[in-house]
């Protein structure tokens, strides 16, 4: 099965996971023991919005509620509901956990 690397720019430039085309960001995320708050995992909330600086995500049939116009203008995603299309570099996520 092919894979995708997440890099996760936020810890260290060479850091990556990687993630089947069928498992979400979040997932991988949590399964990989890196912080990041999660509420709904519907992508109504927005709480696990975090940055995608490089690479392409998908939705499939999922819609992110949880992102506004300025949010999306700002190359944020919602991890809880994407799938990478091809490898991804992401920032730290926006909502930090307490």
């Amino acid at each position: 099965m092919e894979t995708n690397r997440i890099y996760l720019t936020f810890i260290d430039s060479e850091k990556y996971l990687s993630v089947s085309p069928t498992e979400t960001v979040l997932t991988a995320l949590i399964d990989n023991d890196i912080p990041i708050k999660q509420a709904c995992t519907n992508g109504a909330c927005g709480i696990c919005l975090t940055p995608l600086l490089a690479g392409e995500i998908d939705y499939a049939e999922k819609t992110p509620r949880g992102l506004n116009q300025k949010e999306k203008q700002g190359s944020y995603f919602l991890p809880c509901i994407a799938t990478c299309k091809t490898d991804i570099y992401i920032g730290h996520p926006k909502v930090p956990l307490r």
